[in-house]
């Protein structure tokens, strides 16, 4: 009788030694496939900055060079800063450092607000011909636009989900025991990547 007992009790030590295992191993699994998530959205969102960066020599272009009150040397230079900080935020892993998120936020924002600015006087000072070909970087740089806002939101849903379930009960205690309570990660400006029709909309300044 000692001896099934025993037996029974051993059963059950090694069953739940199995379920622990389990649950912590489960629990690691999902914290680290969420972290890879927060990565891949990152690069989802540095790319799709890097595409509307790589249509502003477009825009340049057909600009009138004799316009004594052209507006792309300014949106040129803004373009160039944000061109320098962008491989940081690509280069460095998440979480971002608060300081990186703040000038990215920065320079992608004047962007936005200068291209508004351009799109603003072109349309009112190309000719026919330069107005055709603008209509279409036009629509590049709304694709571009909108594909940001879909990159920025899905960015800031990882992050939002590691960080509620870095602070659950249950799943703060396997983020403690491996170190993922540690991974301070910082939404973006939710108002910082909108769609293209409130974006570049006239009356939205």
């Amino acid at each position: 009788m000692t001896s099934q007992k025993l037996m029974f009790f051993g059963f059950c030590s090694v069953f739940t030694v199995i379920i622990l295992f389990c649950v912590l191993a489960g629990g690691y699994t999902s914290f680290w496939r969420s972290k890879n998530r927060i990565e891949g959205s990152k690069s989802l969102l540095t790319d799709a900055c890097q595409k509307r960066l790589d249509l502003v020599p477009d825009l340049i272009e057909i600009t009138p060079k004799n316009n004594p009150q052209n507006p792309l040397q300014q949106i040129d230079q803004t373009a160039q800063k944000a061109a320098k900080i962008l491989p940081h935020v690509i280069s460095q892993h998440t979480p971002l450092e608060k300081a990186l998120i703040k000038d990215f936020e920065i320079s992608q924002l004047q962007l936005t607000t200068q291209l508004k600015e351009v799109f603003i006087q072109l349309e009112a000072s190309l000719d026919k011909k330069q107005s055709g070909q603008f209509s279409d970087i036009k629509n590049q740089f709304y694709s571009a636009q909108n594909n940001l806002f879909v990159a920025g939101q899905r960015y800031n849903d990882e992050v939002n989900y590691f960080n509620i379930r870095k602070e659950a009960f249950w799943t703060s205690f396997i983020a403690n025991l491996f170190g993922f309570n540690k991974l301070n990660y910082i939404n973006i400006s939710t108002d910082l990547f909108l769609p293209a029709k409130v974006t570049f909309a006239k009356n939205n300044s």
